[in-house]
């Protein structure tokens, strides 16, 4: 199977979390007037007994064609990914299947930029954030119930992410 990917918008995304960003309609002023301040929405959605995780992720480049046989998801939290020195990034999503393994037919591909950030539902499969063309660092937020809240699953057959 090959998956393209598309921008990542708000849209787009929709189904599987939310892309965060600035929103000047629902913004207020804040620091004296010098910015602009607009709350994001997404944490309310976590377990009981879960505590807030910040974690930067340093990543290595990738580049396409990128086979894609790993996805992870977070029962206990939504997670956030913010790209700060990532100049572009890809993102992978898949729903879930009949028996709750993620489900590759179903499968969406985004690519983001430095500047954006996105949320992933609670429980949404993902394969682990790719940086293409260069590293970079991201900044990871979710919450955490114990050491981690991860649920890794391995495909039988990787598919191949293409430009």
């Amino acid at each position: 199977m090959l998956l393209r990917p598309m921008p990542l918008t708000a849209s787009a995304f929709a189904p599987f979390g939310a892309v965060l960003a600035h929103d000047g309609a629902v913004a207020r002023t804040v620091n004296a007037g010098t910015a602009w301040r607009t709350d994001l929405d997404g944490f309310a959605d976590r377990a009981a007994g879960t505590a807030p995780a910040f974690a930067v992720y340093r990543l290595a480049p990738q580049c396409l064609p990128l086979p894609i046989g790993l996805f992870e998801r977070h029962p206990g939290s939504p997670q956030v990914f913010a790209a700060l020195t990532v100049t572009r990034f890809l993102v992978v999503v898949a729903p879930s299947g009949p028996d709750g393994s993620p489900d590759p037919a179903g499968a969406r591909a985004f690519v983001g930029e430095r500047g954006t950030a996105l949320r992933y539902a609670r429980g949404q499969w993902h394969a682990p954030m790719v940086a293409l063309d260069a590293g970079g660092d991201m900044l990871m937020i979710a919450f955490e119930r114990g050491r981690s809240d991860t649920v890794e699953h391995r495909l039988a057959s990787p598919f191949l992410v293409v430009a």
